[in-house]
């Protein structure tokens, strides 16, 4: 069978590049062959991969050496050629620059310490390749060197290597003098590739910001909302529209270009911009474009002002993409992580799991006591989220005076309903065991962590929480040591869901008013099928015991043929 190659520059187009090249026979041979054990690995034919740095990266992130079938030493060196025979036909970011630093930088890089000069030193010989010196940096000139290592460079995370990075390079702004004064903001993992507003027009920014106030019922319009948009909300869609944005140039356009929402959402760029999002998906839908295809469509009905013909092929692509999202809530994904709980013994020591932490914390003398009080404090965000499993941004915005409300000798956690995703108000009172655990936590560790007044159960740098981000984190990578399992924040909604509708098969209303959800319809369209199992056994030990009870019939001879019948006569 032939293969159809792509239109697009594929692995194919390599080979033709690396005869060419100015190399030794044993260099090109060894570099072709990379490039086939990379496309027999990822299991594709070279002709149908196209030369994408970005993509090919992705997908071999999730190839081990085991997988390749070779030493971890080999993998290494087969990635490494395959990356140079990439450099033949499009730019791609070395692993390592040995750039000398300009006299200005260099000046800079006199005054860090040890790890920040490690983590920092390939930025500061990047800008000085291009002739940047710290006095001209702009927020523009740190987004091109975001959009190089995750765009144009095959090294594994290439996200982490960022946020790690501008973590550093915010506290210099705060301590080394003379630093640029160009502060990056942090994003969450599924925010890596969007752009600041500072990065687009400021025309831009005024209209989403006339938007958001539509929205928020300040700017009085006639067509405006019924009801004003919670401040939740409001950060939801500031965020949507700056994703858009941001995948408009990822695709292509050229920022100066989107210079107001029109620009922004007019119907080619709306395609565009979804076409990004389905890419990232390996092609397929995904909730995220289907949520961002129902957010465009509605910007372009209101703000552009669409009539029913214009707004037709909005329509119909946004319902195409969020047909998925009806059929199926709980993914494939939260369903493979989840099965793990099956397993009882699994489960239990799940459910120990902080008091497991608080053992170690109190047993471990040695450690610096930071790092145990961040133990510690991972200890009582997962006890918390076991018992009362509310959403990652109410977990980590917890305020001891705000949100932890004493009553007589009991204690809830409280949150008004403007505070909720849903408008549904929380009100949690903390079993004695979590209870005490909390306590111990804030009564030995959390002063600690303090590094300026603040009331927040989870304080971060400042003297506000710490981010959602970054405590997600921690709750993570801990469960992942302890057990071994891929468990994010969110996935506590749905395993407390599993683990109660094991012992409770169809017992949705419940687990509606725990996850404080307003119809019975969402829990039971998202949760249908997750106990099957535990259902499937609990209908089976039924007719089982209908079995043990009923008398079981005499067993009945079938009746004898007559040639049988005769010979037994004869006999």
């Amino acid at each position: 069978m032939t293969t159809k190659p792509t239109s697009r520059k594929t692995l194919a187009d390599l080979f033709p590049l690396i005869s060419q090249a100015d190399i030794s026979e044993k260099a090109k041979a060894d570099m072709a062959s990379a490039v086939r054990k990379v496309a027999k690995v990822i299991g594709t034919d070279p002709a149908l991969l196209p030369i994408d740095a970005q993509s090919l990266r992705r997908r071999l992130e999730t190839v081990s050496h085991q997988l390749a079938g070779v030493g971890q030493g080999r993998w290494n060196n087969i990635r490494s050629l395959f990356g140079k025979a990439l450099a033949l036909a499009t730019p791609i970011l070395p692993g390592r620059s040995y750039t000398p630093l300009t006299p200005e930088w260099q000046t800079l890089a006199d005054h860090l310490e040890f790890g920040r000069r490690t983590r920092l030193l390939p930025l500061m010989r990047r800008f000085s390749e291009l002739g940047v010196s710290p006095h001209q940096l702009t927020i523009v000139d740190l987004e091109a060197y975001r959009i190089a290592i995750c765009k144009d460079r095959l090294r594994t995370n290439p996200e982490k290597t960022w946020d790690t990075l501008i973590w550093s390079w915010n506290a210099c702004v705060r301590e080394i003098p003379g630093w640029p004064q160009v502060s990056v903001p942090r994003l969450a993992k599924r925010e890596v590739y969007t752009f600041p507003w500072d990065y687009f027009p400021a025309s831009l920014h005024d209209d989403a910001k006339a938007y958001l106030r539509r929205l928020a019922m300040t700017s009085l319009e006639e067509d405006g909302p019924n009801k004003p948009a919670r401040p939740a909300t409001l950060e939801t869609r500031e965020r949507q529209l700056r994703m858009a944005a941001s995948a408009a140039v990822h695709q292509g356009i050229p920022r100066e270009q989107l210079v107001s929402l029109e620009a922004l959402v007019r119907f080619d760029r709306f395609q565009q911009i979804l076409r990004f999002f389905l890419d990232r998906n390996g092609g397929q839908p995904s909730p995220q474009s289907g949520y961002m295809a129902s957010f465009l469509k509605t910007v372009a009905k209101y703000w552009l002002k669409l009539d029913e013909d214009a707004l037709r092929p909005y329509a119909k692509i946004s319902g195409r993409l969020n047909q998925k999202n009806r059929r199926q809530k709980l993914t494939a994904k939260n369903r493979e992580r989840l099965r793990p709980l099956d397993d009882p013994e699994v489960v239990q020591k799940f459910l120990s799991l902080p008091f497991k932490i608080r053992e170690d914390v109190e047993k471990d003398t040695k450690s610096p006591i930071k790092r145990r009080a961040i133990r510690a404090q991972t200890a009582a965000a997962i006890a918390i989220l076991q018992i009362m499993p509310v959403r990652r941004k109410n977990i980590h915005e917890i305020d001891i005076d705000q949100h932890l409300i004493e009553r007589g000798k009991r204690l809830y956690l409280v949150f008004d309903s403007d505070d909720v995703k849903n408008d549904e108000p929380i009100d949690f009172e903390f079993p004695p065991e979590t209870k005490e655990l909390v306590a111990w936590y804030v009564r030995e560790y959390r002063p600690h962590l303090l590094r300026a007044e603040t009331t927040a159960l989870f304080p971060g740098e400042g003297a506000g929480p710490k981010s959602a981000g970054t405590l997600s984190g921690q709750v993570k990578k801990t469960i992942h040591d302890y057990l071994g399992l891929q468990f994010n924040m969110h996935l506590f909604r749905h395993a407390g869901t599993k683990m109660y509708l094991d012992v409770r098969p169809g017992n949705y209303e419940v687990m509606r008013r725990v996850l404080g959800h307003r119809s019975i319809n969402t829990t039971t369209s998202t949760y249908a099928g997750a106990e099957n199992k535990t259902a499937g056994l609990h209908f089976a030990s039924v007719l089982n015991e209908r079995r043990k009870s009923s008398k079981l019939p005499e067993r009945v001879r079938p009746p004898r043929s007559r040639a049988a019948r005769n010979k037994a006569g004869k006999s």
